[in-house]
């Protein structure tokens, strides 16, 4: 009866998560203090429905902080929801899909909605007992909150597209947005060609701590099951201005989604206390040069080798 239900969503508060996706709601170890109840039903039957959803809900940590409620793995005998009936994760530092991901992938999600006290502590067990590589490394950049009044929600070409902060699960996603870019928009975006997007090579636009460095995407489609169709980020200089760079997917340049990303960034970086932002862009690259432009700033440049640098700051109002 529940998956007949169009659009069904399930909302389960539980008492802890662990790193695979297994949730504990009914118990802990040694002390079952709940009955049999629907929460297995729900969550999975919801997940069944037509566009519906199942999401779990936690507390990251205990009422007093020193217990975190994201494990390592849960104790024998306290999972009420298996990890392959799990799909949406919330805790109150974010969100993620955990449906399709490998357990490395499942891992490094709960770690980025843990509370950043624990994300260390996790991290380490988790590469101790295989769930992460060894190749993996926990950068003091995912110790930062995620900020989620820069998210908004916006129709374009009569879709809905979502403008969110990027999240470390987002790393795949991004590989994938350059690996879809064409020749020329690539070699605009890196200065040359490319050929492969290596985790290692781009991880520095998922891997942020949302004030020195930040990316927003562009996100088409349900979160966990869609496609980013644009992102643009900043790094932070020792002038206190942030370097930018933006790319937006062939089939959806024109329609605005680079302006809207760069009045995002420019939000951020007002918020964070940057002093302006710096683009490095080719000559030819006339898009990007327009982008820039539109800056409610004045706009200085400089060229050198074919390069042209642009710099505004925002203590000087066009």
């Amino acid at each position: 009866m529940i998956a007949r239900h169009n659009k069904m969503t399930a909302i389960n508060r539980v008492t802890s998560i662990d790193l695979k996706g297994q949730v504990a709601a009914d118990g802990i170890a040694q002390n079952h203090f709940a009955d049999v109840a629907g929460l297995v039903d729900f969550s999975r039957w919801a997940a069944m429905a037509p566009g519906g959803k199942s999401v779990v809900v936690a507390q990251s940590v205990s009422d007093d902080g020193q217990v975190s409620n994201i494990v390592l793995e849960q104790a024998a005998g306290t999972v009420a929801i298996p990890a392959a009936d799990v799909t949406y994760v919330v805790t109150e530092y974010g969100a993620v899909n955990l449906f399709g991901k490998n357990v490395q992938e499942r891992a490094m999600a709960m770690i980025s909605v843990a509370h950043p006290d624990f994300r260390e502590q996790l991290f380490e067990q988790a590469r101790r007992e295989g769930l992460i590589g060894e190749e993996r490394k926990l950068y003091e950049s995912q110790f930062g909150i995620y900020p989620a009044w820069l998210e908004e929600v916006v129709t374009i070409a009569g879709q809905k597209v979502m403008f969110r902060p990027v999240k470390i699960a987002d790393d795949r996603l991004i590989q994938d947005h350059f690996y879809e870019m064409n020749e020329q928009d690539i070699a605009k975006r890196f200065f040359g060609k490319r050929h492969h997007f290596y985790w290692d090579e781009v991880k520095d636009m998922f891997i942020v701590d949302y004030t020195r460095n930040c990316s927003i995407v562009a996100y088409l489609g349900e979160e966990g099951y869609g496609r980013i169709i644009g992102i643009g980020g900043y790094f932070l200089e020792g002038s206190g201005a942030g370097e930018v760079a933006y790319s937006v997917a062939k089939d959806w340049q024109g329609k605005g989604i680079s302006v809207k990303l760069q009045q995002k960034i420019v939000d951020a970086a007002l918020a964070n206390g940057l002093k302006g932002l710096d683009a490095m862009v080719l000559e030819e690259n006339f898009s990007m040069l327009g982008l820039f432009k539109k800056l409610p700033y004045q706009i200085r440049t400089s060229y050198e080798n074919g390069v042209l640098t642009l710099k505004c700051r925002f203590d000087e109002p066009a």
